[in-house]
């Protein structure tokens, strides 16, 4: 006695369909009928009753079903499956279908095979449709479960010029944002026919994500796994896909993220940039340098630096002048690599203190110095004998390097910049006319005597005491 090699239990299929959820039946009929050269299908599934329902899904295709045996042949070799433009591969969809009928029909131009209710099969080559397929099935259905295919329906992107109609209703024809070609993995099968992972040039499309639906990613506008962002994403062609045909691998998922990244970097808010995927994305080797950017711009706005931790004073001196500093654990450590290589971040200006006499042409001798040079230090001594309560010295450099600080206080004494505090202007006329100037600037840089840290209340404290000791002096005068 010969028997088959394997037996497919049927009852055993439909239990472990269950973990799937309904959407999915829908979706494989669907797949089917739009990968055939037609221009409407039709779905009809009436509310149960009393458990049972009638599922009948038409198209219009003007070759039909190419061959009646693979309704019933699990992994038959089929001619989709070495095209990645089409979306069949497994050759069992259909199959998980019927698992969840009762008894059913597919009727088409070549003929027609019933699916019976004592699990036996006949087939017909006499009983033939003019145009396109129809599939009939009976099948035992919850309400819960006929509302979650029939909602599930309404996700399907429709390729151009297709119509699908659901119970009546067509499906909307969602309007593509924008798309762009990208190089994405797949599968095509080799010259054994065993599928295999190629990559190729294909097309992405972003839709917009309608009330009360969650991003998902689309194989050529199949619905295949809940996806993050702010739009639905369709790729057009075969995504790698696990066996149940809803979901990807994290490497395909990071890929498609990064290259969502680069094309939509631009268009995202500040509160978009600051979810998981967009951390991730940005994190990867492939994200852009104009995408990081514009994450970082989005996020800690364009004047940034990161957190100099061999010069804190630089950090809350950019900190005082609005700036934001980004700290080591605000991204990971891909992120933080993207960001240095696009140019994106760096540290602050040196503080004065660090920054005075490293480099540069030194201090300015003393022959050199204007009279307004030598009455502002005239005058910065004299206050600081007032207010400190010790002799300063006084130092005047060129510049600063080119870091754009005027003066530094620090234990070598004060270090004055005559290009950027203004030039000889500042010093012309003496304490006669530039008073408030002086003034101003001493009080700041003397209280650094007491307290490094600008951003302190024990700062500003300070910076108030100097000032009513110098009016306390002037009142006695």
């Amino acid at each position: 006695m010969k028997t088959a090699w394997i037996i497919a239990d049927k009852d055993g299929i439909r239990k472990n369909l269950g973990t799937r959820g309904f959407s999915f039946v829908l979706n494989e009929m669907v797949q089917n009928a739009i990968d055939e050269n037609i221009t409407r299908v039709e779905i009809d599934l009436p509310r149960p009753v009393n458990g049972r329902t009638t599922l009948r899904v038409t198209d219009d295709s003007p070759d039909g079903w190419h061959d009646l045996s693979h309704s019933y042949t699990m992994f038959a070799e089929s001619y989709k499956r070495s095209n990645p433009e089409k979306r069949g591969r497994f050759n069992i969809g259909e199959k998980f279908v019927l698992a969840l009928c009762t008894e059913a029909t597919i009727s088409t131009m070549n003929g027609r095979v019933s699916f019976n209710s004592d699990d036996t099969r006949t087939e017909s080559s006499r009983v033939k449709r003019e145009r396109g397929t129809e599939f009939l099935g009976t099948m035992r259905l919850k309400i819960e479960e006929w509302e979650e295919m029939v909602e599930g329906a309404k996700r399907l992107i429709p390729p151009s010029g297709v119509t699908i109609v659901v119970n009546g209703v067509a499906v909307s024809n969602r309007k593509p944002l924008f798309s762009w070609k990208a190089n994405l993995p797949s599968v095509i099968p080799d010259e054994e026919g065993r599928l295999r992972p190629t990559k190729r040039d294909t097309t992405i499309t972003l839709y917009a994500i309608e009330q009360g639906e969650t991003p998902t990613l689309y194989e050529m506008g199949i619905p295949v796994v809940e996806f993050e962002g702010t739009h639905h994403v369709s790729v057009a062609q075969k995504v790698p896909l696990n066996f149940d045909r809803d979901n990807v691998t994290p490497a395909y998922r990071t890929t498609v993220l990064v290259e969502v990244l680069n094309h939509t970097a631009d268009r995202l808010t500040e509160q978009d940039v600051t979810e998981a995927w967009v951390t991730a994305a940005a994190s990867d080797g492939r994200a852009s340098k104009e995408a990081i950017t514009a994450v970082l711009d989005k996020r800690y706005g364009e004047d940034r630096y990161s957190c100099d931790p061999n010069d804190s004073e630089a950090n809350k001196i950019a900190i005082t002048k609005g700036a934001t500093i980004v700290h080591g654990a605000s991204m990971p450590a891909g992120m933080w690599k993207n960001a240095r290589d696009a140019g994106a971040i760096g540290p602050p200006p040196p503080s004065p203190k660090a920054h005075f006499g490293a480099g540069g042409e030194g201090p300015i001798d003393y022959d050199k110095w204007t009279d307004g040079m030598k009455a502002y230090e005239k005058f910065a001594v004299h206050f600081g004998e007032i207010v400190l309560g010790k002799r300063v010295n006084v130092s005047f450099y060129k510049d600063d390097c080119g870091q754009g600080w005027q003066a530094c206080y620090g234990t070598s004494g004060l270090s004055v910049a005559v290009k950027n505090i203004g030039g000889n202007p500042y010093f012309d006329g003496g304490v006669e006319a530039h008073l408030e100037q002086w003034v101003d600037l001493l009080i700041h840089e003397y209280s650094h005597d007491a307290v490094s840290d600008h951003l302190s209340n024990k700062f500003h404290e300070e910076c108030c005491r100097l000032g009513a000791k110098y009016i306390g002096y002037l009142s006695k005068k």
